[in-house]
């Protein structure tokens, strides 16, 4: 009858000790796989910052043989991954609007944060107008009608004259939360209309003369050599 407890009682003992082994081998899995997808998580971001400045120093440097589309989304899938992609967005008030959107999305639609970001918004609105010595609303009827491809086609592109340019990386979230979400990633400068362009000095001066006006950037390099415009400073 004692062995027969005795066995009992090391039955137990077993049972227990496998449940507490298998309590700290399931705890060391889910720490194992929270490492993994914070590692993953933060190469993720580098990535799209690395992806983001390369194309901005590409902008910067005239690098492109066409004017990139505002707003136009390049999927960058057969170089990285499903769902990374990337898109550039030129003027003031498309850039705004980028990081409006971005919030808002990083928000999870939160009507508080909303809020947050379309107040912010409004400040650097003001700060804008007053950089350019105008009243808010007449700054607000400036965005409307400030459309770059507009001002393109009215002026030649020039290395004195800059536009806001954003790049937004997007890559899927890792968080089981948000099944099928991106993450985003923005950056912004100030870059030369004439780097924008993809054009050299001697383009830009053609372009000038065929719409009647000063030729800026005519003489910026020796006839018969490249060139390509230079960008400002990241903000």
């Amino acid at each position: 009858m004692a062995a027969r407890r005795q066995a009992g009682f090391t039955l137990i003992e077993a049972l227990v000790a496998m449940m507490i082994v298998a309590i700290v081998v399931i705890s060391f899995i889910g720490i194992r796989t929270n490492a993994l997808l914070d590692a993953t998580r933060a190469r993720n971001w580098r990535l799209a910052r690395e992806i983001a400045e390369e194309r901005l120093s590409e902008l910067r440097a005239g690098a492109h043989e066409m004017t990139p589309e505002s707003g136009t989304v390049v999927s960058l899938a057969d170089r990285y991954a499903e769902g990374w992609s990337y898109k550039v967005v030129i003027g003031e008030s498309a850039v705004t609007d980028l990081e409006s959107e971005i919030a808002n999305e990083a928000s999870g639609g939160d009507g508080a944060a909303r809020e947050r970001s379309d107040w912010q918004r409004q400040r650097e609105d003001y700060r804008r107008a007053s950089e350019r010595g105008l009243s808010y609303a007449d700054y607000q009827d400036q965005m409307a009608q400030d459309d770059y491809l507009r001002r393109m086609e009215e002026q030649a592109p020039s290395e004195d004259e800059f536009e806001e340019v954003a790049v937004a990386v997007y890559f899927p979230k890792l968080e089981p939360d948000y099944p099928g979400q991106k993450d985003a990633l923005l950056i912004k400068a100030r870059v030369s209309t004439l780097a924008i362009s993809g054009y050299t000095p001697q383009q830009a001066a053609s372009v000038a003369r065929a719409k009647g006006l000063s030729a800026a950037g005519e003489g910026a390099s020796a006839p018969g050599t490249g060139g390509t415009g230079t960008g400002g400073a990241e903000r």
